[in-house]
């Protein structure tokens, strides 16, 4: 009976070349939404391991402790030491993951990555430990992979001394948010390695809650339609700001945002002197309310003439108390990352790796897309309009994405969209640039209806200092949208986004159906049925005339306490 309960109860998932067994869905968390998320992470490591880790310190460092017991091989037996040579292999690196869950991550990357030594997953829950050991076994990678049952920030502080025993490779992707774990990653992984950290906790980082953003973060998100991509600027700063205690700084590889989450690929570095740069490279954001135009200002500056090097606090303010487009206030948002998110290098050569071989990828399709996206997207333009978004400020009919990337590119200034969001405009144009081109819009567009005292208003009653142009621009319509890549997919079936959190001892639900049983409970269903429980106010006034559909009683107070 027991064997047949837990045969019932069992699934199991195959994902790449790893099969999973859960014999419980809800006491180990599991979300196939993720699975983008994983198979970008198992090319992005490959592409570190095959380009970028032969060139860290600790890289060659093996390699001359490998040679320099080669040499004393030769001294001793000259053709055993060739033999020797001739079978020894290339250092692999060495992968950390914390909250490992079932494993499925560090299984994929034993399995599916060249060049991994070692991988130690982590994991504190004793389920999760004991599910994940079993899944190892499983995929008979147990030579690859340690399971072990330990607080990810203690295995992560433990690896700090000495440096050689830093990992090359941390893996985070925590249900929620990173942040606590972020300090033992910096310090733990090795000069030149890489972090590779989840965000899932986006209505934080996109300004529902501003405060909380701060109180993880360091920095106050904002409301705005760039939320998305200032989400990821914000763990980059965040990243950043907790390496710069320890002498280090980091050069972000990759970082996108995808369905509910988002997903940074950073370096991290030592050298004294580049933390110094680290202030130049965020900036505070003044974001008006009104119509949306953003500011930059410069945590820090850097001046370098030769051998002389300073760095002095950033000046400003780069506006005035009100926005000079349209009247309103700002509010105040960062510090963010102000350099750029990806490594264009980097991003190429991943994207070359999932052509190559799509059949190894699930999500190879899309994948390609999102990586052609990141590629054509402008480096140094941090955040973005939309083109909804302009549109619905001046209360106009909507111009098309070539229409107005190809005025802002006649104007003389670069244009390109956005991974985040799939009508963004990020250009190095001016605010007042992008507005005067949308009062040449206008002008070919009538309003149907003025709107006054609003911030459309204000913006069209200024006049135009730009001669503006809606003439096709050869180039103002990229690669990826000309080829039509999935870039932006719907949802491939109900109910694709978060899970609820793994939870013990829970009777197994789907999801769905608590939705159902729970729909309605918090609505106040009954409030008819409440509210006949109090005297009419305006009946014992004698000024009601409602009768028997007033939703108050005609009883009196005395009558409805003795009922």
């Amino acid at each position: 009976m027991d064997e047949t309960t837990e045969a019932i109860e069992s699934k199991v998932v195959h994902e790449g070349k790893a099969k999973i067994t859960f014999t419980n869905p809800n006491e180990v968390f599991y979300n196939p939404v993720q699975v983008f998320n994983r198979d970008l992470s198992v090319a992005c490591i490959q592409v570190f391991t095959e380009e970028l880790f032969p060139l860290t310190i600790k890289f060659k460092k093996k390699i001359k402790q490998k040679n320099a017991v080669e040499e004393e091989d030769i001294s001793v037996d000259k053709s055993s030491a060739n033999d020797q040579s001739n079978t020894g292999e290339t250092p692999g690196i060495v992968l950390f993951e914390g909250l490992a869950a079932s494993g499925l991550r560090s299984i994929r990357y034993a399995l599916e990555v060249e060049g991994i030594e070692e991988i130690i997953a982590s994991d504190i829950s004793s389920d999760a430990f004991q599910l994940m050991s079993r899944n190892v076994e499983d995929n008979q990678v147990s030579h690859i992979v340690r399971p072990v049952q330990m607080d990810a920030s203690l295995a992560m502080y433990q690896r700090r001394h000495p440096v050689q025993c830093r990992f090359d490779v941390i893996d985070l992707d925590p249900y929620g948010s990173p942040a606590e774990f972020l300090d033992g990653a910096v310090q733990s992984v090795s000069d030149g390695g890489m972090l590779a950290v989840t965000c899932t906790d986006m209505a934080v980082l996109c300004g529902n809650h501003s405060e909380a953003c701060y109180a993880k973060y360091g920095s106050m998100s904002l409301k705005g339609k760039f939320c998305h991509e200032m989400a990821l600027r914000i763990i980059l700063s965040c990243i950043d700001s907790h390496a710069n205690h320890y002498k280090r700084y980091i050069v972000p590889l990759v970082s996108v945002s995808a369905d509910f989450y988002i997903r940074v690929f950073v370096q991290v570095f030592t050298s004294a002197a580049e933390v110094k740069r680290s202030a130049s490279k965020k900036s505070l954001v003044y974001h008006c309310v009104g119509c949306g135009s953003y500011f930059f200002q410069p945590v820090g500056k850097r001046i370098e003439e030769g051998k002389s090097k300073k760095y002095p606090p950033g000046t400003g303010p780069p506006v005035g108390e009100t926005c000079p487009e349209c009247g309103r206030r700002f509010h105040l948002g960062g510090p963010i990352w102000s350099e750029p998110i990806h490594n264009e290098d980097f991003v190429q050569k991943v994207l070359d790796k999932v052509k190559k071989n799509p059949e190894k990828y699930k999500t190879s399709e899309r994948m390609v897309g999102m990586l052609t996206v990141i590629s054509e997207e402008l480096s140094h333009s941090p955040l973005y309009y939309t083109l909804d978004h302009l549109s619905s400020v001046v209360h106009c009919t909507t111009p098309s994405m070539v229409q107005l990337r190809s005025a802002i590119m006649r104007c003389g200034y670069d244009v390109s969209g956005s991974h985040t969001a799939k009508s963004a405009i990020k250009t190095n144009a001016p605010n007042k640039v992008i507005w005067d081109i949308m009062r040449a819009w206008v002008k070919t567009h009538p309003l149907k209806k003025e709107h006054e005292n609003s911030p459309g208003h204000v913006i069209l009653s200024k006049p135009s200092q730009t001669e503006v142009s809606f003439e096709f621009k050869p180039g103002a319509n990229p690669a990826s949208r000309q080829l039509r890549m999935t870039r932006f997919p719907e949802n491939p079936e109900p109910e694709w986004g978060p899970k609820a959190r793994a939870r013990k001892h829970v009777e197994s639900e789907e999801l769905t159906k608590k939705r159902k049983r729970n729909q309605g409970k918090r609505k106040g269903t009954n409030d008819e049925e409440r509210l006949k429980n109090f005297e009419c106010k305006r009946f014992k006034q004698g000024l009601c005339t409602l009768g028997d559909t007033c939703k108050y009683s005609h009883c009196s107070q005395e009558t409805l306490e003795t009922n």
